[in-house]
């Protein structure tokens, strides 16, 4: 019975090297699950010899497989993002471990238990493992608060046990990416923690809501392996539950997500230049559809960008250069914004795909040498429709979303020189000469500045043209000199969030909310 049982654990350990080894082990199979495996594998049949040579030298290397198969689950748990592989390998090692040591012949009463124990621990493993990596805090849903515009002079503050990696409008609040693989939900009006999510080990690579804010996409590295791959997990941004998990490849900055409320879209290289895009479920974890170019087309690579519903593409084609709104649950374009093509050209087509907070509206920059025309190559559009609601001259300042209202600068020498927001108000440059971060709401443009004398202030401009008005925020002194939040080239953020404006500096400063009024 002991060869049997030795076996038996022999085609597990086999097993797990299918098996999913997480964004610590993304290849299958895994070398050194695949080495660990083929050790327990000749461990097994060395348990047929009737030598006692070979009796030892089999509970030699089940004894060494043992060993290096729980260093890589500890090494696995440790990096923040482990799989299952390395979990059911240990299960197998130790059954073959005993099974092998055990004096012959052996009794059905003992090899019973053993066989017991390779099947309970191969359903603990795989169902209870990769939870360990862990540490969690969820919280009631609750009705999210109103987006702050008005808002009081009396902030709250919340200091992090982690630096500051990034901040994001989500739920009933804001979120924090922290150093060390944290994220905290915190509540608007009062900035109280309301739920906790960590992968100890791992690093927080991107933190993304949707555009309704209703789930937060939490990238992970797994600390210690290859940067290839991560680990996505979707969060529900007012509980903090995992709505699904899955690996993901390597995301170098929140960029490249650009998730509708449903989908994530992700693009697949098809050769010559031409994408395809995948809309990945975002509650579901499967892939519910793709869509390539029709034939004669093709769609050039832009980053990938989608409104409230819609997953934008864009595609040239002979006689046309388009952008396609794909309706989020089926890919099917809703609509699409054309410019005709009267010579085709070589020369790479340039697509410039943004959306504007909550993903109403979405803007445009087109850019191809065989236009026919220069007409609507600026352009911002309803998200849902595909209407233009307005447009821009090329040769005007750059237009920058940063809320419901847009705004458009000029700069020379990398100074601004003018800035103009949506309905023609003029913005005073010289109220805040040294901005850091900016938003506009429905009724006031909003931008933190460095005073001359080292302190913080938000200076809020009305769009009415009433008096405008400044609150200052009590920062300490930076103490190190940080890199820029994940979601963007800055170190600080200004950010519109449910029940409060909130503003972010990266590194050990207190985040701090003024609740709305």
């Amino acid at each position: 019975m002991g060869v049997v049982v030795a076996a038996l654990a022999a085609g597990c350990a086999v097993a797990a090297v299918f098996l999913s080894g997480g964004a610590i082990r993304p290849d299958r199979p895994d070398l050194e699950v695949a080495l660990v495996a083929a050790a327990l594998v000749l461990a097994a049949l060395l348990t047929f010899g009737k030598s006692q040579g070979a009796r030892i030298s089999a509970l030699v290397l089940a004894a060494g497989a043992t060993g290096w198969a729980v260093y890589g689950l500890s090494t696995d748990l440790g990096s923040g993002a482990p799989g299952v592989s390395t979990a059911v390998l240990v299960v197998a090692a130790v059954v073959a471990l005993v099974a092998t040591g055990l004096p012959r012949p052996v009794r059905w009463w003992l090899a019973v238990p053993l066989v017991v124990m390779l099947a309970a621990g191969t359903v603990t493993a795989v169902t209870v493992v990769p939870g360990l990596a862990v540490r969690s805090m969820t919280a009631a849903a609750i009705a999210a608060p109103a987006l702050a515009d008005r808002v009081t002079s009396a902030p709250w503050t919340w200091t992090s046990p982690a630096k500051v990696l990034d901040v994001v409008a989500a739920g009933a609040g804001v979120t924090v990416a922290g150093a060390g693989g944290v994220v905290t939900a915190l509540d608007g009006p009062t900035g109280a923690v309301r739920w906790t999510y960590a992968r100890p080990g791992a690093h927080v690579r991107a933190l993304v809501p949707t555009p309704d804010r209703l789930l937060l996409l939490a990238v992970y590295a797994p600390g210690g392996g290859a940067d290839r791959h991560h680990h996505l997990t979707v969060l529900d941004a007012f509980t903090g539950e995992p709505v699904q998990e899955t690996p993901i490849e390597n995301v170098r900055s929140a960029d490249l997500l650009a998730p509708a409320s449903a989908v994530l879209p992700t693009l697949t290289h098809l050769g010559d230049n031409n994408f395809r895009v995948d809309a990945l479920d975002l509650r579901g974890g499967n892939r519910l559809w793709s869509w390539n170019a029709p034939e004669g087309c093709v769609s050039p690579f832009a980053l990938p960008a989608s409104g409230r519903d819609v997953v934008l593409a864009p595609m040239l084609c002979q006689d046309r250069l388009s952008v396609l709104g794909l309706d989020e649950r089926t890919g099917t374009p809703r609509w699409e914004h054309r410019l005709p093509v009267t010579r085709p050209s070589d020369e790479k087509a340039d697509f410039f795909l943004r959306s504007a907070p909550g993903g109403g509206t979405v803007s445009l920059t087109l850019r191809y040498s065989g236009l026919a025309t220069g007409a609507n190559t600026d352009v911002v559009l309803d998200a849902a429709t595909g209407t233009i609601l307005s447009t821009m001259d090329p040769r005007a300042p750059k237009r920058i979303t940063v809320g419901p209202v847009a705004v458009s600068e000029r700069d020379e020498s990398g100074k601004i020189t003018a800035a103009t927001l949506d309905g023609g108000v003029a913005v005073d440059l010289a109220a805040c000469p040294d901005r850091r971060a900016h938003a506009t709401t429905p009724t006031a443009y909003l931008r933190l500045c460095a005073s001359p004398g080292g302190g913080m202030v938000v200076h809020r401009q009305e769009l009415d043209g009433s008096a405008s008005s400044t609150l200052p925020i009590a920062w300490p002194p930076p103490t190190e000199t940080t890199g820029s939040l994940l979601t963007g080239r800055a170190r600080h953020a200004l950010i519109p969030a449910p029940g409060a404006l909130v503003a972010a500096r990266g590194g050990d400063a207190p985040v701090v909310g003024f609740p709305s009024r």
